[in-house]
């Protein structure tokens, strides 16, 4: 079902409600008003009898309650009754007017048996016994009057119902050019061709921010479909290296026999070229794994503990560089995620401390909490980064001027990504003393 359908029904239904509604109450108080009218106008000219009986003798009573049965003000037709004593004293009128079911014992208006007469029955005294007046006239008037209305909004609503649903089918088809216009336009960029914006041809209303929303969207699609093409084509350079050298060297290999000396050098060029492209394709698998995912386990990790585990890796390989090692971990600093995501973090970035700072460098790791982050940074005494290179080298593959090659770039690129997906932020600076210094802040398990 499309939505202009849908609008035209929802709409349909809502008008019909509000006129059946409306209608309603204007049959109730239109009829109210009819009756109230009548019924007052009974009472007071019963009451008003009433009393004039009360201080008359019995001639000028029948001759006042015969008056009254003539007059014609309040209908086509009247009938008049005194009831004494329990007894019928005067009738007069009407003969075919239905009369009430049962004699009032208080003062009231009432309908005659059959629904046709309207009685005001108003109680008195004569010759000081209880008697009680009944004053009726034909309420056929008002009957016909409240049908005639009835008989009207019968005829009027459906048709203003039907006006309503063939306005509310054209202003739903008017209301939805936009997202129509929207589809078309949509319709005509290609995979390949992300480059184009929706015409914004409207201001501030729902359409106008829809398709602002729209072209954010093709904005964003346009950067991460740039962003996938060059991380594929980096990728296939990277690849691409490490396989041609293998293959020049086999080659080179196999055109002449070697000494042992030579093909055990060759083999171990190769083998290191065969490392290289292991890494890289762990780091691939991996980096795909974790955007594939859908959410981050969400367990309770020990960031200290992570971080001593990491440094006593991390430690052999400084010693081995006659680097120096320096560990600052508060225990206790508790955040919620990936036990392993995280230690790959830290050893990425403890390995990229030690491999870029020199012999007789120093390396520092620090573990602490801040307000409701932790904070875990890796410090060191190295050449830095070229403040050109600072807001790329998170990017997989982009390597800094100082790197010298060093690297398959992409060990920031996951870290970044892992960090992300835990709710934090990993930023990267130069020491004002020299080296580089990378922080990564993580909310705290506690908050």
């Amino acid at each position: 079902m499309s939505i202009r359908l849908r609008l035209t029904i929802y709409w349909t239904a809502i008008t019909a409600l509000i006129l059946f509604a409306a209608g309603l109450l204007i049959m109730v108080m239109f009829a109210r008003a009819m009756w109230g009218t009548l019924d007052a106008a009974l009472m007071e000219e019963a009451d008003t009898t009433a009393a004039a009986i009360s201080h008359s003798n019995a001639a000028d009573v029948s001759l006042i309650l015969r008056r009254l049965s003539q007059e014609k003000d309040l209908g086509p037709g009247r009938r008049v009754r005194l009831i004494a004593g329990g007894h019928l004293a005067f009738d007069a009128g009407d003969s075919g007017a239905d009369l009430p079911e049962a004699p009032a014992a208080r003062q009231s208006v009432v309908n005659g048996e059959q629904h046709r007469y309207r009685f005001a029955v108003a109680p008195l005294r004569l010759n000081g016994e209880p008697a009680w007046l009944q004053d009726g006239a034909d309420a056929a008037p008002v009957r016909r009057a409240i049908a005639h209305l009835r008989s009207a909004l019968l005829l009027v609503i459906p048709i203003i119902l039907a006006l309503c649903v063939a306005g509310g089918y054209w202003m739903s088809a008017w209301a939805l050019i936009p997202v129509n216009e929207v589809t078309g336009a949509l319709a005509r960029i290609g995979p390949r061709d992300l480059r184009q914006r929706l015409p914004l041809t409207r201001g501030g209303d729902e359409a106008g921010q829809l398709i602002a929303a729209m072209n954010q969207l093709l904005e964003r699609l346009e950067r991460a479909s740039a962003a996938q093409r060059r991380f594929i084509s980096e990728a296939a350079h990277e690849l691409r290296t490490p396989l041609a050298v293998l293959r020049s060297g086999l080659e080179v290999t196999l055109q002449r026999p070697r000494r042992a000396e030579e093909s055990r050098a060759a083999l171990e060029q190769a083998m290191g070229e065969v490392e290289r492209l292991c890494i890289i394709a762990e780091d691939l698998l991996t980096l795909a794994r974790i955007e594939a995912e859908a959410a981050v386990d969400r367990a309770p990790v020990d960031l200290s503990e992570i971080a001593a585990e990491a440094s006593a890796m991390a430690r052999t390989l400084a010693e081995a560089r006659h680097q120096e090692f320096a560990s600052a971990a508060h225990e206790g600093i508790v955040v919620r995620g990936s036990a392993g995501d995280l230690r790959r973090v830290v050893l990425n970035l403890l390995d990229n401390a030690v491999k870029f700072t020199p012999a007789g460098g120093k390396i520092e790791i620090g573990v602490s909490a801040q307000g409701p982050t932790a904070l875990l940074s890796v410090c060191d005494n190295g050449p830095g980064i070229d403040p050109r290179d600072l807001d790329h080298i998170f990017d997989p593959f982009y390597r800094s001027r100082s790197a010298n090659g060093a690297g398959s770039g992409l060990g920031l690129a996951l870290s970044r990504e892992i960090v992300r997906r835990h709710g934090g932020v990993i930023r990267a600076a130069n020491r004002a003393a020299g080296g580089c210094e990378i922080q990564v802040r993580l909310p705290l398990a506690s908050h």
